[in-house]
């Protein structure tokens, strides 16, 4: 018998590893083909303080990052948040608690693609046509744009789907006028933005790469312009513009027909950030909201009780019709208690027509599209979808008002 295997402390103290930072916060960087996110590396918070991320040397961080400061800068604001973690004492070598200070901010690239003068002096120079009313009234209108896929030859082309796009906005500020005079108290427009806002250049079908009208610098900047000159028609008559985007497929960034980046690398929400930077030059637009996904592919806003959910809907696989493929998905977000299993209303595009049903005391609505149309889809079926922009009205009570706006297409 060894006395040392009578004294021998075999007792287990299992624990859960403590992270070593806060989750989102993890020091590194990302960046895509315009812009990305920065985290520095923590350092300890001396006692008394103030920290001043404007006081950050940037250029610094930035080379230790492996970024050139030439081509790539720092948008502020930058974010903040302070963390208590175990360090070492350089002195007595001991494990002490000490206050640690993360900086996470917004990077561009420096030679990304501009917003030209002659768009910033449009916006700076835009006028209210008439004083808006306070943000009171318990429904909103929600307006859908779904899938303009700008730069697409099929029907009338890009030039049909560009007038109208435009053509619409009008239609949504009478709308807003006729609701109002017939007594339904709005407080805001909510714009649902569900995808597929541009063609992109190859990789989605056959032909694609041949029958494209834009390059996808232009497609951006058309589908630019759309969104622009209506979220500022709707600022005109709506105290409050809440926009809503999600991504497509139209929108990822592929190569060999596939999505290679991220699911944050989307044109289809970039326009949108461009949308934002440029409207930002001028605090006429200051009630307009911009709510933009970083790799989410849905989102839900809560209107006047009834959640409203976002996709577009190219997540929905399996076989069946579109409107099955969709309940199927829709019931996994459910189950897996996904903020968009919340949703008493889903919104989805992708598949091109109009599709209202039931599900349960919920309400799926699969909107039409803004496109030229489908060649393809004609050519194996001998059906075409009439283009369109669904509105319809939410309250408590959930939606009511249901009307989509009409938009011919040029024979």
């Amino acid at each position: 018998m060894n006395v040392d295997d009578v004294l021998e402390n075999s007792v287990r103290h299992d624990r859960k590893p403590r992270p070593k930072h806060p989750k989102g916060w993890e020091p590194g960087v990302e960046l895509g083909a315009d812009s990305g996110v920065l985290v520095v590396d923590p350092r300890p918070v001396d006692e008394g303080e103030r920290i001043n991320p404007d006081a950050e040397p940037w250029d610094s961080h930035l080379r230790e990052a492996g970024l050139d400061p030439a081509e790539v800068e720092v948008v502020p604001p930058v974010e903040v948040r302070t963390w208590d973690a175990m360090i070492k004492n350089q002195f007595t070598q001991e494990m002490v608690v000490r206050k640690m200070v993360y900086f996470r901010a917004r990077i561009i690239r420096r030679d990304r693609f501009q917003f030209d003068e002659q768009l910033r002096d449009w916006v700076r120079k835009w006028k209210p046509r008439k004083a808006r009313q306070d943000p009171v009234g318990d429904r909103s209108l929600v307006v859908v744009w779904s899938d303009p896929q700008i730069g697409k030859d099929d029907g009338d082309g890009t030039r049909g789907t560009v007038h109208r796009w435009t053509n619409s906005h009008g239609m949504v500020q009478d709308r807003w006028r006729e609701l109002r005079k017939a007594g339904v108290e709005l407080d805001r427009i909510m714009v649902a933005s569900l995808g597929d806002i541009v063609e992109g250049c190859s990789g989605h079908y056959a032909q694609q790469s041949y029958r494209v009208q834009l390059n996808e610098r232009e497609q951006r900047r058309t589908a630019r312009l759309c969104i622009v000159a209506g979220l500022k028609a709707f600022s005109d008559v709506a105290p409050v513009v809440d926009v809503l985007p999600v991504g497509g497929n139209h929108g990822e960034v592929r190569s060999g027909g596939q999505s290679f980046t991220d699911f944050a690398d989307n044109v289809d929400v970039a326009v949108y950030e461009d949308a934002a930077d440029l409207l930002a030059e001028n605090d006429r637009f200051d009630n307009i909201k911009f709510h933009i996904p970083r790799s989410d592919l849905t989102q839900t806003i809560d209107l006047h009780g009834t959640i409203v959910g976002l996709a577009h809907g190219h997540q929905a696989r399996g076989g069946g019709k579109p409107a099955q493929k969709i309940e199927a998905w829709w019931q996994g977000q459910m189950k897996g208690r996904q903020p968009v299993g919340d949703a008493d209303i889903l919104l989805t595009g992708h598949h091109h027509h109009l599709i209202v049903q039931q599900v349960g005391p919920r309400t799926h609505m699969q909107a039409p599209t803004l496109d030229g149309g489908s060649e393809w889809w004609v050519n194996i079926s001998g059906l075409d979808s009439p283009a369109g922009v669904l509105t319809f009205t939410v309250g408590e009570d959930g939606w009511d008002h249901l009307k989509v706006l009409p938009a011919p297409r040029d024979q």
